[in-house]
């Protein structure tokens, strides 16, 4: 009986999305950093599903912590498995909605700019996400503006994805915020 448990739960711990602590290195492209000069590394992490290596993640802040309402900040992705534009824009506005429960009038408006936001990836492209908040969303891809979606309540909904408390990757969060070493807010 306890054989099964540990099998079962072994089974649970494979199936659930992951970060796992490792040395992760996403670098900002220069583009970004003319949009924001003062944008810098908060913390960064590693995304694994079904055991499989997903993509790096690295959050870069404007400021001394994660302000999500008040400062700039960045979201680099590199990936390391092939997503195309369709399945990375239909798991977005997935996620939004879950966390974020926009009116439907909303959720038709961020389906449509999700649409247009991305490219197809190949392992080693990176999409990074800028945040200006109350603004805008810049969506670069391997170090050249792709997309840029004026609209201010798009910001929170999309990045919730990875930083909102109830995240899937709760883990990932953790570590983007670096939280539990004493730097990074929730």
């Amino acid at each position: 009986m306890a054989k099964r448990l540990f099998a079962i739960l072994l089974l649970l711990f494979a199936l659930a999305p992951q970060a796992w602590a490792a040395a992760v290195d996403v670098p900002l492209p220069s583009s970004v950093y003319a949009a924001v000069p003062g944008l810098h590394l908060l913390g960064a992490g590693r995304l694994y599903w079904f055991l499989f290596h997903v993509y790096d993640a690295a959050l870069y802040v404007d400021g001394s912590s994660y302000a999500p309402q008040s400062a700039p900040f960045a979201l680099a992705i590199h990936y390391q498995r092939d997503f195309s534009s369709q399945e990375l824009a239909r798991t977005s506005l997935r996620e939004m909605d879950r966390l974020s429960h926009p009116d439907p009038s909303l959720r038709r408006r961020f389906a449509a700019e999700l649409a247009h936001a991305f490219p197809s990836v190949r392992p080693g492209d990176e999409i990074v996400g800028l945040c200006i908040p109350n603004q805008y969303t810049a969506f670069y891809y391997n170090g050249k503006l792709y997309s840029k979606i004026d609209n201010p309540q798009f910001c929170p909904a999309f990045f919730g994805i990875w930083l909102d408390p109830q995240t899937r990757v709760p883990g990932l969060r953790r570590q983007l915020l670096h939280l539990g070493h004493g730097d990074g807010a929730a």
